[in-house]
């Protein structure tokens, strides 16, 4: 799927900018300041955060309005069922932009709050359906342009944990290190119980309020250097440094605890919900790769899921 922010409205500034160094990105940024009239400057901007892997660009905005939704003839298209026809609008005032939500069966919210209309600040995050943005005012399109993108790039804008990309490149370096220090480094793969029916009962969008709550309840159990990542769909990782497999137990049973201590609180009430665990450890005396380490952890978890789910297997 193409990105909606190659519409003819919009001015994508990201792409070019992500194989430069810091320096050579500020000087694209100057440089690009002059070719549209000192836009950087003056110019408020969106910048799509989520889905991640349709990222295309920075959008300039300059009109006075901009109608964004599902239909062909909006100014900014989404073409995804989560968002209506004719989702939000974007007004220019003196004061910068106002959102406004047109009547939209799913909402626009604003900083996860839904909202009727909001004057939007530098660094408020809309949400149309299951589109999200980034809006930067004028002023401060380049001082938070870099921390933008980079927060794209290594952040599931989801559930706020890092993303799939960034867990493979930090547990390489993690293996490396447990090697080296004869340590043992631990590998936890989460997978929430059942969630595929959520979806097909309740909708995607009741599902993104499970995934968010999801990370955010395993983050509160994380000690300061865990890291932990969205895999993909339902299914999370956690890695675990300088960790052996009797503390990686206690780990993931907390993190279980947590899950299925109290209801997850949705949009259609409250929602059960479990999930479960599966533990792989490295050895430093024996070469393994990141790959190979989290396939164990998986065994393991499809162990737990075979074994009655909300279980922990390592």
């Amino acid at each position: 799927m193409s990105s909606p922010l190659s519409h003819q409205t919009a001015t994508s500034v990201v792409d070019p900018l992500l194989h430069q160094t810091h320096d050579e990105a500020e000087a694209t940024m100057q440089a690009q300041d002059t070719s549209i009239g000192g836009a950087g400057n003056r110019e408020c901007c969106l910048v799509q955060i989520y889905p991640a892997d349709v990222v295309d660009g920075m959008m300039l905005l300059s009109d006075h309005t901009l109608v964004m939704g599902r239909d062909g003839r909006c100014e900014l298209i989404l073409p995804d069922h989560s968002v209506s026809r004719k989702h939000a609008e974007l007004i220019r005032g003196e004061d910068g932009y106002m959102i406004r939500d047109l009547a939209s069966t799913n909402g626009t919210f604003v900083n996860g709050q839904a909202i009727d209309q909001h004057l939007l600040a530098s660094g408020d995050t809309i949400r149309l359906g299951s589109f999200l943005f980034k809006y930067l005012s004028a002023g401060s399109v380049e001082s938070q342009y870099h921390e933008t993108v980079y927060t794209a790039l290594t952040r599931d804008a989801l559930t706020g944990t890092m993303n799939k990309r960034y867990l493979l490149e930090s547990l390489q370096r993690g293996i490396a290190s447990s090697s080296r220090q004869k340590t043992v480094l631990s590998v936890l793969m989460l997978d929430i119980d059942h969630f595929k029916s959520v979806n097909d009962t309740y909708g995607h969008l009741v599902g993104d309020e499970v995934l968010r709550e999801f990370g955010s309840r395993i983050n509160g159990v994380c000690r300061e250097d865990d890291l932990l990542a969205r895999y993909g769909g339902e299914e999370f990782c956690m890695m675990l440094s300088a960790t052996g497999r009797s503390e990686a137990i206690e780990m993931a049973e907390r993190c279980r605890s947590a899950v299925a201590s109290e209801p997850f609180q949705t949009a259609v009430g409250p929602l059960e919900i479990t999930a479960s665990f599966g533990i792989a450890c490295s050895d430093p005396e024996v070469p393994t790769s990141p790959k190979e380490l989290i396939d164990a952890a998986d065994q393991k978890l499809y162990e737990a899921k075979r074994g009655g789910r909300n279980r922990v297997c390592g």
